[in-house]
């Protein structure tokens, strides 16, 4: 039976849906009242072990941790140690029975706590926290668990610079972390791996966990902990888990080893040592597979198929953390290589009496730099172009800064390397892939008049025969455009910038998107072999071009209206320019063009004439 300070405490967090206004106002003020105590933390130590209900526990350990930021060391020595030990009683007793196991919030709130005192008494007056708390996670699954969650609070409560900070916390975080290297860190970092290899088979989720707040601390430990001949195998080898979640840990803890901060030499070395790059092209022809996949399960989920949306976006994030992995090595490469190459330069440039070693060292750092950059682009490349958001979108910041070093490297007179052609080609076709409208978003709808589009425009199909959009469909599909245009402008710079070093190539690839586009909807197509648009046409849509999306149909035109921007002036020249010759065309056999009647097809044929005939 609850006492009147339980009932306050239950209304006070809604228990039971109670809406009488006067009831809560007056448990609130019961509370409150509570609170203003000095005395009110021995009520939580006295309350949190009795009580049945987690509400009360929560209200306990939530009093407790403000009391602790507010005036633990103003307390007396008795009082400290009462708060203290009844927090570690609890993490010992409660969090080591599974059956039945306390609530992840509760966990997470006793955490807190815990690390709000150590936030106060490490290193001085409690030395041997850390060691203390090693030593515990290793009795068992619960005590792992709060070991995880207690390093996430020291983290994000002390630590991270992430969270904005007063000049005495900031002050208060660095001190925390010099103590740490100096005493305990490597033997925290030898608990991870330890706790990850100890649960990575019978509790994969756990040893995610694990790894997780791991790949937190990377950034400024000695990378020697985890970049070690047993971390790294052990990372390795999670990568290919049966378990998503322990795959995307190990390949969130690996970016964040490939991205710490180092001088050029030692990353270059690193990224070789990580032997990662190897599996790079596997890992990307695996994204490429794995996004068909997943495209096939969003398209089953959409249809009321088995799959579920849940693991549709489980996937997705698998995806994502793949494409940032690949986009950082071959980031962090591409940087390396660009501060080794200035060293080289400088070296060249002054004439000064340079060591000889340093400078033999420098120019084999160069050559390793751009071996490693070759395979990371081809794979980066290889993944551009699999048309999926969660892998191509994270990959662009790399694919333009490559693109803007070949762009340097002519500006200089240097020769491309080889293969550069090739990649830019491959960056043309990532580009037309990325920005494309999704197959079953909510552009794909039809409406008769004023929505947001046609998805059939077969002119024998009757406006009255379609079903108007709802007002929600209709702002569902404009908020789709809004952020396929945010999505597209990075995409187009990329597309534009490519065209800089190599424009016949991206003039023929243009005019290869927008045949292709044309003869799904004219007779005789084969017959498109050039720019000057003398096939045979047909007069109207034809069979060919029902049932086609008009995705391709679009990104072929506003390809065609970008390439105009900063395009030379032979291209544009009257009678004689290729992009003339594509407009003409567009304007001649556009009355074929399927999904011509689509209102974003329109809109970027509208454009794109406008464009040409100033």
């Amino acid at each position: 039976m609850s006492d009147d300070f339980e009932k306050a405490v239950l209304i006070n967090f809604n228990y039971g849906g109670i809406q009488d206004p006067q009831l809560k106002e007056r448990a609130a003020a019961y509370i409150a009242n509570i609170k203003q105590s000095t005395e009110c933390w021995k009520l939580c130590v006295e309350r949190y072990p009795s009580t049945l209900y987690p509400e009360v526990k929560f209200w306990c350990l939530q009093t407790l941790h403000e009391v602790i930021c507010a005036c633990y060391l103003q307390l007396d020595d008795g009082s400290r140690q009462a708060i203290k030990g009844a927090l570690l009683t609890w993490l010992q007793r409660d969090c080591t029975v599974e059956q039945p196991a306390l609530p992840p919030f509760l966990r997470n709130k006793l955490a807190q706590a815990i690390v709000a005192i150590v936030k106060r008494e490490y290193p001085a007056v409690w030395p041997g926290f850390f060691r203390e708390l090693v030593a515990a996670a290793g009795s068992g699954p619960g005590l792992t668990d709060m070991f995880v969650r207690i390093m996430v609070a020291v983290d994000e409560d002390v630590i991270s610079l992430d969270i904005p900070r007063s000049a005495e916390e900031t002050k208060l975080s660095m001190h925390l972390k010099d103590s740490m290297r100096e005493q305990c860190i490597s033997e925290v970092a030898a608990a991870w791996y330890n706790l990850t290899q100890l649960y990575k088979s019978s509790r994969p989720e756990l040893a995610a966990f694990v790894l997780s707040s791991c790949a937190r601390y990377v950034h400024w430990m000695d990378i020697g902990l985890v970049a070690n001949d047993r971390f790294i195998p052990l990372l390795s080898e999670l990568m290919d888990s049966p378990s998503p979640s322990l795959r995307g840990a190990a390949t969130d803890m690996l970016t964040e080893v490939v991205s710490k901060r180092m001088e050029p030499t030692a990353k270059i070395n690193l990224v070789q040592e990580l032997k990662v790059v190897e599996s790079c092209e596997r890992l990307s022809s695996n994204l490429v597979a794995a996004a068909g996949a997943s495209k096939a399960a969003a398209g089953t989920a959409n249809s009321g198929g088995n799959s579920s949306s849940s693991t549709v976006n489980q996937d997705d994030e698998l995806l994502a953390k793949y494409a940032k992995l690949l986009a950082t090595l071959a980031g962090e490469v591409m940087d390396a290589l660009k501060r080794v190459e200035n060293v080289v330069i400088s070296f060249n440039v002054t004439g000064l009496g340079v060591d000889d070693d340093a400078s033999r060292e420098a120019t084999l750092a160069a050559q390793a730099a751009n071996s490693l950059l070759e395979s990371l682009t081809r794979a980066a490349l290889t993944a551009f172009c699999s048309g999926v958001d969660t892998i191509s979108m994270p990959l662009v910041p790399f694919i333009s800064a490559y693109v803007a070093r070949l762009r340097a490297l002519v500006k200089r007179g240097q020769a491309l390397p080889s293969g550069a052609q090739l990649h830019l080609q491959a960056v043309l076709e990532g580009v037309a892939a990325a920005a494309r409208y999704p197959e079953d978003g909510a552009n794909e709808a039809e409406d008769g008049s004023t929505g947001p589009g046609l998805g059939n425009n077969s002119s024998s199909t009757s406006s009255n025969s379609r079903a108007r959009l709802s007002d929600a469909e209709v702002l569902a599909a404009r908020e789709e455009q809004w952020e396929v245009e945010e999505r597209r402008k990075e995409l187009l710079v990329l597309l534009k910038n490519a065209a800089k070093l190599a424009f016949p190539e991206a003039l023929n690839f243009v005019a290869s998107k927008l045949q292709a586009a044309l003869s799904g909807g004219v007779s005789g197509a084969n017959g498109l072999t050039g720019f000057d648009g003398s096939s045979s046409v047909s007069k109207g849509p034809t069979a060919a071009s029902v049932g086609l999306r008009f995705q391709d149909t679009e990104v072929a035109v506003t390809l065609l209206y970008e390439l105009g921007e900063g395009a030379p002036e032979d291209a544009l020249k009257a009678g004689s320019g290729g992009l003339v010759q594509l407009v003409l065309l567009l304007v001649t056999q556009g009355q074929g063009l399927p999904a011509g009647q689509h209102r974003l097809v329109a809109l970027a044929v509208l454009e794109t004439c406008v464009r040409y005939c100033r």
